[in-house]
């Protein structure tokens, strides 16, 4: 588990050097499985590096071979060293996108991910 947003110790996933862009990451599960809530700690590397918090972000699900933004989701404001998190009305799937909106003219990426 990070220790904190810059937790230059345990393995991460960035962007790097897309800035600025829409990105996403992709979890898939081994089976259909019903999801309501995803939980992101966000890297940051402020001060030596290129690396924020994300402007926003969004859950879509997999649904047949189309890609659906999740109902009702409840988004908490994006904030550094602890886990983001939104909940949505229940779907069942085996896939989930994050898209992610960078901030302008900065890179992002992702400690932490967790599917409750």
């Amino acid at each position: 588990m990070p220790r904190n947003s810059d937790d230059q110790e345990i393995p991460r996933f960035t962007w790097w050097p897309h800035k600025g862009s829409t990105e996403w990451l992709q979890l898939e599960f081994p089976k259909s499985r019903e999801v309501s809530r995803v939980e992101v700690h966000w890297f940051d590397d402020t001060g030596h590096g290129g690396c924020r918090v994300p402007k926003s972000w969004k859950v879509l699900y997999l649904d047949g071979p189309d890609w659906k933004p999740v109902a009702g989701p409840r988004t908490e404001p994006v904030e550094k060293d602890r886990f983001n998190v939104t909940s949505f009305t229940p779907v069942k799937t085996e896939a989930l996108r994050l898209e992610v909106q960078l901030q302008p003219e900065m890179s992002g990426g992702v400690l932490e991910c967790r599917v409750p």
